[in-house]
């Protein structure tokens, strides 16, 4: 009997965690895409005043 709730309380944590770290990848994801998107506002711009094109 205690096992299997020691199991179910493992699974419900293991649970937890992927969820939590789906979470924090997401983030990342969305920080990076924001980053690059700034980046890339950067690079025209510059482009556009050294007359690049």
């Amino acid at each position: 009997m205690i096992r299997y709730v020691l199991t179910a309380i493992l699974i419900v944590i293991i649970f937890v965690m992927i969820i939590v770290i789906e979470s924090f990848l997401l983030k990342v994801l969305y920080l990076a895409n924001s980053v690059s998107n700034y980046a890339m506002v950067i690079i025209n711009g510059s482009r556009r005043l050294l007359n690049i094109p």
